[in-house]
């Protein structure tokens, strides 16, 4: 059965022939055409959630990325270097939060932006506590592999991982 918009639209093209492009409102084509359509919203809507959800995470990487290229000769780092550099990606999100609640005006609300970055602070700090998921840049072979990242979302499953705590304990 295909499933692909495109091609139940090239099939029914080609049933019908090229002249005629109405369809009968309840026929059989009509239903997958619309079945068709339907899918692909679906498929285009759970892409872009899943972009969403992976966007902090992609924040993050290239924070990572670019420490490691800031970095001249291109190795290994500390779990010192390290949590420095965890501890600065977060003081930056806060940093952003102090420049939003100062450009507001005295009584006014926050802003959602002001408040999705609220949040994403507050997430960020508890899975510090718990195991902060960063690039292994502990491992020359996890820098080279960040080093060759281009920042996509769809590429952050090929890089080495691993999680660290705020007291520098490193897991998995």
């Amino acid at each position: 059965m295909v499933r692909s918009l495109r091609k139940i639209q090239a099939q029914i093209k080609r049933k019908r022939g090229a002249s005629s492009t109405a369809l009968i409102e309840d026929s059989r084509d009509a239903k997958r055409l619309r079945s068709g359509m339907m899918r692909q919203e679906r498929l285009t809507k759970s892409g872009a959630a899943r972009q969403k959800a992976l966007q902090p995470k992609v924040m993050r990487f290239q924070h990572f990325q670019q420490l490691v290229d800031s970095n001249a000769e291109g190795g290994q780092h500390s779990v010192a270097d390290v949590l420095r550099h965890v501890e600065r990606f977060l003081s930056s999100i806060d940093e952003e939060i102090q420049q939003l609640a100062a450009a507001r005006r005295l009584g006014r609300p926050r802003s959602a932006q002001e408040d999705r970055l609220r949040n994403l602070l507050e997430r960020e700090q508890a899975e510090f506590d718990a195991g902060y998921e960063i690039p292994d840049v502990l491992d020359a072979e996890g820098v080279k592999l960040l080093r060759g990242w281009v920042g996509r979302a769809a590429d952050l499953a090929q890089l080495k991982t691993r999680r660290i705590t705020r007291d520098g304990r490193l897991l998995t």
